[in-house]
C-alpha cells in the first residue's frame, strides 16, 4: 500500500479478502500475507492446508513485525545498480555508497535503515496516538455537548409550560406581551439548538475524517515493503497532522418566567 492509493480510496475500508465484506479486519496471516475478519479466521482460514502453523496475528501487532521487512535489497533511486545500504537524515532519502562518495552526502547525518524505520514507525504511531486521544477529547465534548442539548430542551419545554397556561389567564391588552417573551424564548432556545448542532456536526466530522486517518496509518505501518515505506512514508507523517475544531462555550439560557400579576407599558 502507497500513501496516494491510501488517499485516492478516501474512506473505502479494506474488505476481507477471504468474504470480501468491508466488516472490521482485525487479523492478518503473515503466512498467506492477507487480511481477514474474526470470522474467517475461525470458519474459513482454519481449514486451509498447514493452516495451523500459519502465524496470525492482530491488525495492532502488524507494525511491531519487523523482522519481516526486508532492508537489504533497497535499490537506490540514483543508482538502479545499487543497493540503499543507509538512511541520510539530512536529505530524507535512502543512500547507497556511490551516494555517500558523492560531495553531498559526506559530512551529512548517516543511520542504519532499521534504526530509521524504527524512529519513523515511532512518530507514525506517536501522530496516531495524538489523533487518538484528540478523538476522545471530541467524543468527551460531544457528550457534554448532548446532556447540554437535553437539559436545554427540559428547561425549554418547562417555561413554555409555564407561559402556555397563564397566557390564557391574563386579560387582552397583555396578550403582545406573551407573544414578545414567547419570541425571546424561541429566539434565545433556536441560538442555543443551532449552536450546539454546529458544533455536534463539526466534531462528527473530525472525528469520522480522524479514525478513517488512524486505520489508515497502522495499515501504512504494516506495509511490508521497505521501499514503498521510505518512498511515502514522510507524506504520511504530514497526513497525521491535524486541527481540532474549536467548540464554542454556551452561556446563553432562556429568559426565567415567574407567575404573577404583569404590568405591561407599550
Amino acid at each position: 500500500m502507497t500513501f496516494s492509493q491510501s488517499v485516492g480510496k478516501g474512506q473505502a475500508p479494506v474488505n476481507c479478502k477471504l468474504c470480501q465484506t468491508d466488516g472490521p479486519n482485525q487479523w492478518k496471516c503473515m503466512d498467506c500475507n492477507i487480511l481477514i475478519c474474526g470470522h474467517c479466521k475461525d470458519k474459513i482460514h482454519s481449514q486451509f492446508k498447514n493452516a495451523q502453523d500459519h502465524k496470525i496475528i492482530s491488525r495492532e501487532e502488524i507494525g511491531l513485525h519487523r523482522e519481516e521487512l526486508d532492508f537489504t535489497n533497497i535499490k537506490c533511486h540514483e543508482h538502479n545498480s545499487q543497493s540503499s545500504c543507509l538512511y541520510c537524515n539530512t536529505c530524507e532519502i535512502l543512500v547507497c555508497p556511490k551516494c555517500i562518495a558523492k560531495v553531498l552526502h559526506k559530512r551529512h547525518d548517516l543511520i542504519e535503515i532499521s534504526d530509521n524505520y524504527t524512529l519513523k514507525v515511532e512518530r507514525l504511531k506517536e501522530g496516531q496516538r495524538k489523533m487518538q486521544k484528540s478523538n476522545s477529547n471530541m467524543k468527551a465534548k460531544k457528550d457534554e455537548l448532548n446532556k447540554l442539548m437535553s437539559a436545554e430542551h427540559s428547561k425549554y419545554s418547562k417555561v413554555r409550560q409555564d407561559i402556555l397556561p397563564h397566557e390564557k389567564t391574563v386579560k387582552e391588552q397583555v396578550e403582545i406581551y406573551f407573544k414578545e417573551l414567547l419570541n425571546k424564548l424561541d429566539q434565545s432556545h433556536e441560538k442555543v439548538v443551532s449552536s450546539v448542532k454546529f458544533d455536534l456536526n463539526a466534531i462528527s466530522v473530525f472525528t469520522n475524517q480522524t479514525e478513517d486517518k488512524i486505520n489508515e496509518v497502522q495499515d501504512f505501518i504494516g506495509i511490508l515493503n521497505a521501499s514503498e515505506f521510505f518512498k511515502e512514508v514522510n507524506m504520511m507523517q504530514k497526513y497525521t497532522e491535524f486541527q481540532e475544531p474549536q467548540i464554542k462555550p454556551i452561556c446563553i439560557s432562556p429568559p426565567k418566567f415567574v407567575p404573577g400579576n404583569i404590568n405591561h407599558t407599550r
